[in-house]
């Protein structure tokens, strides 16, 4: 009796350390918030089924998809400085970097040290994505690193709010703007979604939306395309050196195509990026030293195409050309290093980029940086918003990926 009682007590004790291991405290500001321990961290990162391990030059390990290589190019491989995956698996080097860049698809590591600060849950359970608007202010709210503030949520005891319902948020559908329908079942049909009905199309965006998090949270991190989204004379949508970007085109149609830059790689899923990835890999670049947060939020064109930048670049022909100041260009994907950022480029400007977050007055979607036409668009936290259904020429859309 006395030894069975003994082996209870151990028990428990042994699920009491369990629990208290698992358990850790994150310091937020002035705020102490309870965090379960990451499922990932960069020490027990090991291979799987879908990805492989590579070794990034600082000597940190880096989750790579199967069907993708890292970087061996001097600049390329470097967390801290943009980490650049190629499709395919013949390595990339100095030697064959230029012809790579321009026949092959490529994203940039986007490293998620804290998964939270990336999204919410609500008091019915869903998930909802963390918007943030930037300054160079400081005081209560404000991320003393980067700038960011909460943009239409709160929290409270660990519960997300979306403070008003038709602003800008995510995942959710758009529903009407100026008496104009959208996600509605008649026009779901025709759009060549997957979806019939205004239910399955919210489902489908919160589920994609979750398994998004998921990789995060596992992974701390995801993969954005480190250009603007091209297409090759075959149609087929690309993330590649010295093309012109897929632009004029609607947010659903942004949408289906982002999508498709799996080909047929079922360790990825590929998608047009969600907003609180854009705003992540904007606190990145503060957080890594490679840009400010007056360069983020203040004014973006010393390293952005916008129509007041000058800078030289390469067209679609090798020609250097001058970009002049007060006069409008769009230039090809990855033709200068002046508006390259840790290995992204055009983050700022050039064209409006598409986003997966609903815009304001519900009937909208969000598009991301502004474009070289506008002279008020100076900045990369720009934000602006658009029917889905419009498909304006200075509009295109820049993908994600991550692991599954």
């Amino acid at each position: 009796m006395q030894k069975k009682r003994s082996i209870k007590i151990i028990s428990v004790v042994l699920i009491l350390v369990l629990i208290c291991v698992s358990i850790t405290y994150v310091k937020s500001g002035n705020k102490e918030v309870l965090a379960t321990t990451k499922e990932f961290n960069s020490e027990n990162l090991q291979d799987n089924e879908h990805m492989h391990v590579e070794i990034d030059s600082s000597g940190d390990k880096v989750p790579v998809p199967n069907g993708y290589v890292g970087s061996k190019v001097t600049g390329e491989n470097e967390i801290d400085t943009g980490y650049v995956i190629y499709e395919g698996e013949e390595e990339v080097n100095d030697d064959n970097v230029e012809e790579a860049q321009k026949t092959r698809n490529q994203y940039v590591w986007i490293p998620v040290p804290d998964a939270s600060a990336m999204y919410g849950t609500d008091a019915n359970g869903k998930k909802w994505g963390k918007l943030y608007t930037f300054t160079t202010n400081t005081g209560a709210g404000i991320d003393s690193v980067t700038g960011a503030k909460p943009f239409n949520w709160s929290e409270s005891n660990g519960v997300m709010r979306i403070v008003n319902m038709t602003s800008y948020r995510e995942p959710d559908i758009v529903c009407n703007y100026e008496n104009t329908a959208y996600d509605i079942n008649s026009k779901l049909k025709n759009l060549k979604i997957k979806v019939e009905t205004t239910h399955e199309f919210l489902i489908q965006l919160e589920n994609e939306f979750n398994d998004m998090i998921k990789s995060i949270e596992k992974y701390s991190g995801f993969y954005i395309g480190r250009y603007e989204t091209g297409e090759n004379l075959k149609k087929q949508i690309i993330v590649r050196k010295n093309q012109k970007a897929k632009k004029g085109i609607t947010w659903y149609e942004s949408y289906q195509k982002a999508k498709t830059l799996i080909n047929k790689n079922y360790n990825i899923e590929t998608g047009l990026i969600w907003a609180n990835q854009w705003n992540r890999t904007l606190m990145w670049l503060i957080e890594s030293g490679n840009k400010t947060k007056e360069e983020i939020c203040v004014n973006s064109k010393s390293w952005g195409n916008y129509k007041d930048s000058t800078f030289e670049f390469t067209n679609e022909n090798g020609e250097i050309n001058i970009k002049d100041e007060n006069k409008s260009i769009e230039i090809p994907t990855g033709s200068t290093e002046y508006t390259k950022s840790n290995n992204i480029y055009d983050l700022a400007g050039n064209l409006a980029e598409w986003s997966m977050a609903t815009a304001s007055q519900t009937g909208s979607r969000l598009m991301t940086s502004g474009s070289c036409y506008n002279p008020s668009s100076f900045t990369a936290d720009r934000m602006s918003n658009y029917a889905p259904t419009v498909s304006q020429a200075a509009t295109t859309f820049r993908a994600m990926l991550y692991i599954k």
